[in-house]
């Protein structure tokens, strides 16, 4: 077995690289902290997993799940973590190459995050598409990293079960499903919408700027629409907005195959 026990050691001074966007899609690489994520990684994703760093206490565990182990000091793990507590397991993990077509093809709700710069949300975003079994989140615009580490935290492992990809433009995205922006200032609110089996594409914006012009353009058959919310209130979280949209087209069966 390896073992890496200086944090000024050349391998982790390569890791720790990976905290950058661009060193990330670089490599083709990203790292996965925590061990509820990594047991995701491993359990759904094995093929993307190509090596774990664990201290003493997950050494055994990890082993037994066939990953490639190297042994790790606690203080080695703190270089390579990005969160204030390191949890002791980090996975370097391959960014999966998925195409935007597969994922509009497949059954489920489709999720577009448009401009969401917080890691948090977007991690949030993911794991809730998780659990509606949706068919896949889409990147448009300025937004955060998917594989950034506090996205991949804040999905909780749902980032190696969702099929993630960048949408570069609207042309690219495949016509056949109900497209929905979210607007406080629509006058269709979502509780009137009415869902039949064609499957549904919730875009959602940030909270300062909601969707870009692109959605409005007239290129693709948009919808907006608006969460009814009591007097005075401004916005919702982008996260709790978007889960309110995709658990709406999901319970009433809208493309969702459940």
């Amino acid at each position: 077995m390896r073992t890496i026990s200086s944090r000024k050691s050349d391998r982790v001074k390569e890791l720790v690289r990976l905290h950058k966007k661009s060193e990330r899609h670089t490599a083709g690489l990203f790292l996965a902290e925590g061990p509820a994520v990594v047991r995701v990684a491993l359990e759904y994703s094995p093929e993307n997993v190509r090596e774990v760093f664990a201290t003493d206490e997950f050494l055994e565990e990890f082993l037994e799940l066939g990953a490639q182990v190297t042994q790790c000091t606690t203080e080695v793990i703190e270089a390579l973590s990005g969160s204030i507590t390191p949890q002791g397991v980090i996975a370097l993990c391959r960014i999966p190459v998925v195409e935007v077509a597969d994922i509009c093809e497949k059954p489920g709700t489709l999720v577009i995050v448009d401009g969401i710069s917080d890691p948090g949300n977007l991690g949030t975003i993911i794991r809730t598409a998780d659990a509606i079994a949706a068919a896949g989140c889409l990147i448009f615009g300025n937004c955060v990293d998917p594989f950034n580490d506090k996205v991949v935290r804040s999905s909780a492992g749902s980032i190696f079960r969702v099929p993630v990809a960048r949408l570069a433009a609207l042309a690219d995205l495949p016509p056949g499903r109900r497209i929905f922006t979210l607007s406080a200032d629509a006058n269709l609110s979502v509780n009137d919408v009415e869902f039949d089996s064609t499957p549904v594409a919730w875009v959602v914006g940030s909270e300062t700027h909601g969707v870009s012009a692109d959605w409005s353009s007239g290129r693709l058959p948009v919808t907006p629409v608006r969460i009814p919310m009591a007097q005075g209130v401004e916005s919702l979280n982008a996260a709790v907005a978007a889960a309110v949209c995709m658990y709406l087209s999901y319970l009433r069966g809208s493309g969702s195959g459940k």
